[in-house]
């Protein structure tokens, strides 16, 4: 497992995303990249759409992304709309979708996306000393919700686990699988 930084306080420039996509896919052969990121789609291909589809089939990479938190009809973001990105909208504990996670369909086309959701509404997780993002648990937790961009991606890091080569010892849902 690798870990890469590609936003700051002022945001994810798309020269960073794109460098750390390549980094990830090509330097360190990561067979699954998270990106728990996102912006806005159009209807053509974006150089972070271009790159997600090149470096999937290029290095075998699987690329699993924010379907967003803009909650309507339409709005699924920009890499998760490429055709490559395994793309992950929210659902509350219900199973329900969550009233922020951006759906499809895709701009443009109109293909299917989000591909997957995973549980994105009060993820509890840990959180780092003197931080007040989210909803304070206590001193070492945190909850927030959402599917990309916020403090705390709470949807994207779900599927990746159900993704060979990581091994698991439940099954996955079917549509978690590395495609």
């Amino acid at each position: 497992m690798v870990s890469g930084k590609v936003c700051d306080l002022r945001g994810c420039p798309d020269s960073a995303v794109l460098a750390g996509m390549q980094w990830a896919a090509a330097e360190k052969k990561a067979a699954v990249v998270n990106l728990s990121l996102g912006g806005p789609d159009g209807p053509d291909a974006d150089p972070l759409e271009e790159a997600v589809d090149t470096l999937s089939k290029k290095y075998g990479t699987l690329f699993v992304t924010a379907a967003g938190n803009d909650g309507r009809a339409g709005t699924v973001s920009s890499p998760g709309s490429a055709d490559a990105a395994l793309t992950v909208g929210a659902v509350d504990r219900s199973d329900a979708l969550a009233d922020f996670s951006s759906e499809g369909p895709r701009i443009g086309d109109g293909a299917v996306k989000p591909d997957i959701t995973a549980p994105g509404v009060d993820i509890v997780a840990a959180r780092a000393t003197g931080t007040a993002m989210g909803s304070t648990v206590d001193d070492f937790y945190t909850a927030e919700s959402g599917t990309s961009a916020r403090p705390a991606p709470a949807a994207p890091p779900h599927p990746p686990g159900c993704s060979p080569p990581v091994p698991t010892r439940w099954p996955c849902p079917p549509g978690a699988r590395h495609r």
